[in-house]
């Protein structure tokens, strides 16, 4: 059995897809998000999540409640980055910025309201708080 550094995973509402971020060997990066599907109670291996991953690190998924919106982190600029990836005729789609520069663990409600982390940094670049906003959806 092989071991896989795994973080953040988010299970789909209808349970048939398990969403998640790892270094693991296949990646186009530092971290890349994957993706697992049940099939008839049974987990399958991994597939690479490619048309949102990039050399980049991507992570912290979220899947909104209709399975049509895959958010997530990626480091842009050199700090953490909300984007978002809608998925068309079964594909997700080139994912677009949402929130730049220090934004990032993507999370909405039943609403559509946007929730996530923004990062402080001191001028050393350690994190010294971080806080969480809302994003309102109109």
């Amino acid at each position: 059995m092989k071991d896989y550094q795994v973080g953040e995973m988010h299970i789909t509402a209808d349970g048939a897809e398990l969403y998640f971020h790892s270094p693991r060997a296949g990646g186009k990066g530092q971290f890349d998000i994957w993706v697992s599907r049940n099939v008839d109670g049974e987990w399958q291996p991994p597939e690479n999540v490619e048309a949102v991953n990039t050399q980049e690190t991507e992570g912290w998924p979220f899947i909104s409640q209709d399975g049509t919106e895959l958010w997530f982190t990626r480091t842009y600029m050199g700090s953490p980055a909300v984007y978002r990836s809608t998925k068309v005729n079964g594909v997700w789609q080139e994912p677009q910025l949402i929130v730049s520069q220090f934004a990032g663990e993507p999370t909405l409600d039943n609403e559509g309201n946007l929730y996530f982390v923004h990062h402080f940094f001191n001028a050393a670049g350690e994190m010294v708080e971080a806080d969480i906003y809302v994003a309102l959806k109109r």
